[in-house]
């Protein structure tokens, strides 16, 4: 069995779509949350998971757009996709991410957007942290999203390893040590590389793939310039920053 993990779409069916390219017919497909937000195409993105069936988790985003959380503990930038969002959705789309779980365990994992401890709006962003949630949780496989950063983090009993997917990557489980792994971001990376990023869980093998895909990013850029959202949401796009 192979496992599809996506994560961070937000909105960029142009990345998305390079990224389905590379998935076959029979892959189960996992949302880390996230669907929607800063792009311009969210009904696009959210009407392919739907027809996918894939099983998703809920982001910060959707938490926000469906007023879980407040407009106000987002940036600027970040508020008016939302606001933006929530006006181009269908009420399909929104009574659907309604229904998203705030986490689920499926395949021996632990699937959450943010973190095991706070599953919409925490971020995992080092060895330290990632110990802490370790020695508080008793999962064994945590895959999480919301950082946009493609990593890993790795726990023998005694010391945390982070492990780098800037390029992606492959990583086999191993007896005796637990994971935090983050596939990084289809629609907007933030680690240096602007692939759209996303992982292959191998599970019968126990093995890891993130891999990095090029896609048509200056299309996708020009369409949240159309749309009028902040130009900024298309610039960093270039950069995966």
């Amino acid at each position: 069995m192979r496992v599809a993990i996506l994560s961070d779409i937000h909105g960029n069916f142009d990345a998305l779509q390079a990224v389905a390219q590379e998935l076959s017919p029979n892959d189960e497909i996992v949302i880390l949350g996230d669907i929607v937000g800063y792009g311009a195409e969210p009904e696009r993105c959210v009407e392919w998971v739907r027809e996918k069936k894939a099983r998703a988790t809920l982001g910060n985003h959707e938490a926000c757009i469906l007023g879980l959380f407040p407009v106000s503990w987002f940036n600027p930038f970040a508020a008016s996709a939302i606001l933006w969002t929530r006006e181009h959705l269908g009420p399909g789309s929104l009574s659907f991410l309604g229904t998203l779980p705030l986490s689920f365990e499926d395949y021996g994992c632990l699937f959450v957007h943010g973190s095991p401890c706070s599953p919409v709006d925490e971020y995992i962003t080092d060895p330290w942290q990632a110990r802490e949630i370790f020695e508080e949780q008793d999962f064994s496989v945590c895959f999480f999203g919301h950082t946009h950063v493609a990593e890993g983090y790795v726990w023998d009993g005694k010391r945390t390893e982070r492990i780098v997917f800037l390029d992606g990557g492959e990583l086999l489980l191993e007896e005796g040590k637990r994971y935090l792994i983050n596939c990084g971001s289809v629609g907007q990376p933030r680690d240096g590389n602007p692939k759209a990023s996303f992982g292959l869980f191998f599970v019968e093998e126990r093995r890891i793939v993130i891999q990095r895909v090029e896609y048509d990013v200056r299309a996708a850029a020009r369409k949240i310039l159309l749309a009028g959202l902040p130009e900024v949401l298309a610039y960093r796009l270039e950069v995966g920053g």
